[in-house]
C-alpha cells in the first residue's frame, strides 16, 4: 500500500490552558474521527482508532515529541533535533486519540510558560487519506513546514483551545521560491503560473515520449539500416585506397623505368628511388630531381644485370651525381 507521512494541527489540540500551572501528563493526539479536518483544510480518515492504538504497541518503543518537527526537517540533514518528551501510552477516549506523555524538564517550563501551547501529529497514512499509524508529534505554535509532504498554512495566531478557528483569519503562504527557481519563473510568479508552467512540462515530456516512440524517419533510420550503410561505406573507402595505391605504384613504376631508359639513373638503383617515392610528396621530388641529372649511360640489354663486380673507381661525373642522389661512391658504384 503506497503512504504518505503527514502533520496537522486540529483546533483542539491544545496543551497549555491560560492558567495550566504545569504540562499536561495525557494530550489529545487525534479528534474523534472518522473524518478529521486540519486548520489548513487538508482531510484525513480516523476509521479506526483502535489500529492506530495496535500499530503503537507493536512498536515496542515510545514515539518522540520534538520541537517544530525538528526529526522531520532538521534530523534528516545532520542538524539537532531534541526531543520534547516522550509518547509512553495510547487510548481512545469519546473517539479522540489521546497520549500519555513524559515531558523534558526543558520542554515542560515552556509549555507552562506558554511558550509552546499546541501540539501538531506526525503521521503515516494511505494514498486515500486512511490514517495508520503515529510517528510523533512536535510542539508548535504557528507551523509552516517546508517539505512538500508536510508543507502546510496555518493561522498567524495560535487560536483558543476551547473554540474553532474562525475561518476568516488571514493565512501564511507556502514558499514557493524553489519551485519557481525549478519553473524557470519569477519568485514571485502566481499559483496561475505556476500551475500553467507544470502544464507545460507534462505537455512536453507527453511529446518527448511521443516522439522517442516513434521517431521522424527523415531524421532517423533503424540502427540495422545504419550499421548496414556505414559498413558499406567501410567496404567502397577500402577498396577505393587500394586502388589508389595501385595507381600510385604504376605511377612510380612508370616514372622509374623512363628515367631507367632515358639513362638518368642506374638499373640497380630501381628500388632506392621506390623508396623515395613511397614518401608523402616522394613522386614529385624524384621527377624534379631526374630533369636535373646528366645522362649517365646510354640504354643497353645489359641494364637490368649485376655489373657491380669489377666496377673501376667513379669519374667525377659520377661522383656529382652521386653527391646529389646523398649516396656514397661505394653504394653508386654497385648500383651503376
Amino acid at each position: 500500500m503506497t503512504t504518505r507521512t503527514a502533520t496537522a494541527l486540529f483546533s483542539t489540540t491544545a496543551i497549555a490552558s491560560e492558567t495550566g500551572s504545569a504540562a499536561p501528563a495525557w494530550v489529545q493526539l487525534f479528534p474523534a474521527g472518522p473524518e478529521l479536518v486540519a486548520r489548513d483544510g487538508r482531510r484525513w480518515r480516523l476509521s479506526d482508532p483502535a489500529s492506530v492504538i495496535a500499530a503503537f504497541e507493536a512498536n515496542g518503543a515510545p514515539l518522540p515529541i520534538d520541537y517544530e518537527h525538528s526529526q522531520a526537517h532538521r534530523a534528516p540533514k545532520g542538524e539537532t533535533a531534541p526531543a520534547a518528551g516522550w509518547i509512553t501510552a495510547m487510548e481512545i477516549r469519546d473517539g479522540a486519540l489521546w497520549g500519555a506523555v513524559e515531558w523534558t524538564d526543558k520542554a515542560a517550563a515552556m509549555i507552562v510558560a506558554r511558550e509552546y501551547r499546541f501540539l501538531s501529529p506526525e503521521f503515516l497514512h494511505s494514498k486515500t487519506g486512511d490514517i495508520l499509524r503515529l510517528a510523533g508529534a512536535g510542539l508548535v505554535n504557528r507551523p509552516a513546514l517546508r517539505m512538500a509532504a508536510l508543507s502546510r498554512a496555518e493561522d498567524p495566531a495560535s487560536p483558543d483551545a476551547s473554540t474553532d478557528a474562525p475561518s476568516n483569519l488571514p493565512e501564511t503562504p507556502m514558499d514557493l521560491t524553489a519551485l519557481c527557481r525549478a519553473l524557470g519563473l519569477d519568485a514571485g510568479a502566481s499559483i496561475d503560473n505556476i500551475l500553467a508552467a507544470v502544464e507545460r512540462l507534462k505537455t512536453e515530456h507527453q511529446t518527448a515520449v511521443a516522439a522517442a516512440q516513434a521517431p521522424d524517419m527523415e531524421r532517423f533510420v533503424p540502427r540495422a539500416d545504419y550499421d548496414q550503410a556505414i559498413a558499406r561505406a567501410d567496404t567502397a573507402e577500402t577498396a577505393l585506397a587500394a586502388e589508389q595505391r595501385k595507381i600510385r605504384e604504376a605511377d612510380v613504376n612508370a616514372a622509374i623505368e623512363d628515367a631507367v631508359k632515358a639513362g638518368k639513373i642506374a638499373p640497380a638503383s630501381r628500388d632506392h628511388y621506390r623508396a623515395l617515392c613511397a614518401q608523402e610528396g616522394g613522386l614529385d621530388r624524384f621527377k624534379d630531381l631526374v630533369g636535373t641529372l646528366p645522362v649517365i649511360g646510354k640504354p643497353s640489354d645489359l641494364d637490368d644485370k649485376d655489373l657491380a663486380a669489377g666496377k673501376s673507381a667513379l669519374t667525377d661525373q659520377q661522383r656529382s651525381i652521386a653527391s646529389k642522389l646523398g649516396l656514397s661512391d661505394e653504394d653508386y658504384a654497385a648500383t651503376a
